[in-house]
């Protein structure tokens, strides 16, 4: 029988929010992982969009960090996937990518000729090369911690 007079201390714990990280770069998905932990959350690490898209099956996420140039199905398919499945198409989402965004931006344009319903562009793209501050605050953004 609880003990009426202890308190709950997991009450007030806030749960740490999940990260799926889709990253074909093994040091690059250590640093994401890093990043992530540094903000309480905890990281699923896959290295291609195939594998990503199968943790997703099974896992609920709170965000999304996708490289855009990966084999064995890139960044680029796996994003379409995702904004058309009304399953994951709200999760939150940031493209991390050595890809300009311009030429990301580019891509969207081409796929969207002849839908019905355009794929949106990415609210979220940060390139490789920004720095590691930035990345964090995205991360905030996103995740709302």
């Amino acid at each position: 029988m609880p003990d009426v007079n202890k308190p709950d201390v997991n009450k007030n714990v806030k749960k740490a929010g999940t990260v799926l990280i889709i990253e074909d770069e093994m040091d690059m998905r250590f640093y994401l992982m890093a990043m992530a932990t540094s903000l309480g959350l905890e990281s699923i690490l896959t290295r291609n969009g195939v594998q990503g898209l199968d943790a997703l099956c099974s896992q609920r996420v709170d965000l999304i960090i996708l490289d855009v140039m990966m084999p064995e199905k890139g960044g680029a398919l796996v994003y379409q996937e995702l904004k058309t499945n009304p399953l994951y198409r709200d999760i939150p989402l940031i493209l991390f990518s050595g890809v300009d965004f311009h030429s990301f931006v580019h891509y969207i344009k081409m796929l969207n000729l002849g839908r019905k319903v355009p794929i949106p562009s990415p609210k979220y793209y940060v390139e490789k090369s920004a720095d590691p501050d930035y990345l964090k605050e995205v991360i905030k953004k996103c995740i709302t911690l």
